[in-house]
């Protein structure tokens, strides 16, 4: 554990900046997390965009935040939620730290990048990182 972040080694993306849940649609089963402006930091919020959510436990604010592969006692906790929904494309479980919890998402991709206004229009730029991967599939 790096005790200056409170994450372990394998953190897939990290950062120190305080989050919040943004928004939820069932439609789609997409989730946004975005980090809290005014935080003195000199770039524009970041946003987390988890897309065909399947399954999650998750709070609404993180101070700090780290993204994990799920481990084993965290994949034991997410299958006795119940089965999940074959899909065609295989599903990620990944845990959320933060400095005061733990939360846990269960999607098949997470997208990350910056919030950005042009032209009128505002939404998150989500091309700079993003992960999908056959590891830490829940049975």
């Amino acid at each position: 554990m790096d005790e200056a972040t409170g994450t372990r080694g394998d953190a897939l993306w990290s950062s120190p900046l305080r989050f919040q849940l943004w928004s939820y649609g069932g439609g789609h089963s997409t989730l946004t997390i975005r980090s809290q402006s005014g935080q003195g930091q000199d770039t524009e919020p970041i946003g987390l965009h988890f897309e065909a959510v399947e399954r999650m436990n998750i709070g609404r604010s993180f101070q700090g935040l780290s993204l994990e592969p799920a481990d084993d006692a965290l994949l034991e906790e997410i299958a006795a939620t119940g089965s999940l929904q074959p899909r065609p494309n295989p599903l990620l479980a990944i845990a959320l730290r933060s400095r005061d919890a733990r939360s846990w998402i269960v999607c098949s991709r997470v997208r990350v990048g910056v919030w950005v206004s042009t032209d009128g229009q505002s939404g998150f730029t989500l091309d700079p990182i993003h992960f999908s991967t056959q590891a830490s599939r829940p049975t």
